[in-house]
């Protein structure tokens, strides 16, 4: 049997409920010390691998850490985080 998606004007349990958060650029942003080190030397071209020999760690560790600077700062690229803290005056 063919069922109708006409709105019936009920209102949902769940409508209402989405409230949309600041945005990632109005909150304060806070980066641990090793965040910090790591952007900086992405700031100063190095590569994850280049970073993980300089600062003694693995590739997998530098890359977990920017997942978490990505996340914290709501974007996709680690350059475009840089380019946000340095904004900030993160770093």
């Amino acid at each position: 049997m063919y069922h109708s998606t006409v709105f019936s004007g009920r209102s949902s349990p769940y409508q209402g409920r989405f409230r949309p958060t600041e945005s990632k650029q109005s909150q304060t942003i806070r980066l641990t010390n090793r965040e910090k080190e790591f952007l900086q030397w992405s700031e100063a071209g190095k590569s994850s691998w280049e970073i993980a020999v300089i600062v003694d760690c693995s590739e997998a560790n530098v890359n977990y850490h920017f997942n978490n600077i990505r996340r914290k700062f709501g974007v996709s690229s680690r350059h475009l985080a840089g380019k946000i803290a340095r904004e900030q005056g993160l770093i």
